[in-house]
C-alpha cells in the first residue's frame, strides 16, 4: 500500500510539473535580478510596458512584444514602430504621476537615467521597476535574457543570443586573413572635447570581431582622449558617431578639416566615415549591423 501511496504521489507531481511546462509564460510568476542587484518579482508577463532607453526599446521589439508597450522615451526611435507610441522625458524631466496614470506592469529604464526616487515613487505606486545596463557584448546578452526573462519571452531572447553570436563568429571568419586597419572612434567632437573608447566597451570588441586595431585600446572605458594622442597615434581610419544634436551639419567635412589632422593618414586617403551612433551605441541586436558596417569601412 505505501509503494502505491508513493507511486501515486510521484505521478501527480510529474503530472504538476508536466502542466506548468504547457503553461502560458503569462501564467506563471516570474522572479529575476535586475543590473541593481535587486529582486524584482512579477505576477505575470506584463501585458503593458513603458521603456525608458532606446536600448530597451529595440531589444524589446526584438522579441516580439512591441504591442504591449504603451509609452517610451523621447529618445527611443528604433524601430520605426516606436515613434508611434506616446513620448515621455526622461532624467529629472520624467513626470512620475504621467508614468503612473498609464498603469503600466513594468518600466524598464537604464541604470544611466533610472533615479532612484523616482523608482521608488513608481514602486510606492505599485509598478515594478526594472534597470538594465551593459557595457560589454557578455553584458549585452546577459541584458537580453533579463528583459526576455521579465516579458515571458526567456526562449525567444535565447535564439537572438544565439543569433548575434552566430552572426560575429561569421564576421570573424571573414576577416580572418584580413590586415587589421587602426582605426579610431570618435563619439564626441573636438568642439565639446575628444572622447573615444576602449577595453572593457562592446566597441572594442566589435573592432576585435572585424580584425581591427583600436588606436585607443590601452584605456578603459568611454574615456576624454586629446587631439595630440589622436594625430600621435595616427590611424588609418576614423570614425565619427556624430549624433546631429550637436548642429554639425557635416561631422566628416569637420574632421577632415581639422588644421592639424592633415598628415593623419585617414585624412590623407579620404578615410573618415560616418556612422550611425545609435547603432554602435546601443547595447542590443543592432550591434551586429554596427559590426558589418565597421568591416566594410576597415576594408
Amino acid at each position: 500500500m505505501k509503494r502505491i501511496l508513493s507511486y501515486i504521489l510521484i505521478m501527480m507531481l510529474v503530472v504538476s510539473f508536466a502542466g506548468c511546462g504547457r503553461g502560458s509564460a503569462g501564467d506563471q510568476k516570474i522572479k529575476l535580478v535586475d543590473s541593481r542587484g535587486v529582486e524584482v518579482s512579477l505576477d505575470a508577463a506584463p501585458r503593458s510596458i513603458v521603456s525608458l532607453s532606446p536600448a530597451n526599446t529595440e531589444i524589446l521589439y526584438a522579441l516580439g512584444v512591441g504591442e504591449q508597450i504603451v509609452a517610451v522615451s523621447e529618445y527611443c526611435n528604433y524601430p520605426e514602430e516606436a515613434l508611434s507610441k506616446q513620448q515621455i522625458p526622461t532624467g529629472e524631466k520624467l513626470n512620475v504621476e504621467t508614468l503612473v496614470a498609464l498603469d503600466p506592469d513594468v518600466v524598464f529604464l537604464s541604470k544611466m537615467n533610472a533615479m532612484e526616487d523616482q523608482i521608488t515613487q513608481l514602486e510606492q505606486a505599485g509598478i515594478k521597476a526594472i534597470v538594465t545596463e551593459a557595457n560589454t557584448l557578455n553584458e549585452t546578452y546577459e541584458m537580453i535574457k533579463l528583459i526576455g526573462q521579465a516579458v515571458g519571452k526567456a526562449g525567444e531572447a535565447d535564439k537572438l543570443v544565439s543569433s548575434m553570436q552566430e552572426s560575429f563568429a561569421s564576421l570573424k571568419e571573414k576577416v580572418r586573413d584580413r590586415a587589421p586597419k587602426s582605426v579610431y572612434i570618435e563619439v564626441s567632437p573636438l568642439q565639446y572635447g575628444l572622447w573615444s573608447c576602449g577595453r572593457e566597451t562592446f566597441v572594442q570588441e566589435l573592432l576585435d570581431i572585424i580584425g581591427a586595431k583600436n588606436v585607443f585600446e590601452d584605456v578603459t572605458g568611454w574615456s576624454a582622449v586629446s587631439e595630440e594622442q589622436v594625430i600621435e597615434r595616427n590611424p588609418d581610419v576614423i570614425v565619427t558617431t556624430l549624433s546631429p544634436l550637436t548642429g554639425i551639419e557635416d561631422p566628416v567635412g569637420e574632421i577632415m578639416g581639422r588644421s592639424n589632422w592633415s598628415e593623419i593618414t585617414a585624412v590623407k586617403e579620404g578615410r573618415v566615415y560616418m556612422l550611425d551612433a545609435d547603432m554602435l551605441s546601443r547595447p542590443g541586436p543592432r550591434l551586429v549591423d554596427a559590426a558589418e558596417e565597421l568591416m566594410q569601412i576597415t576594408e
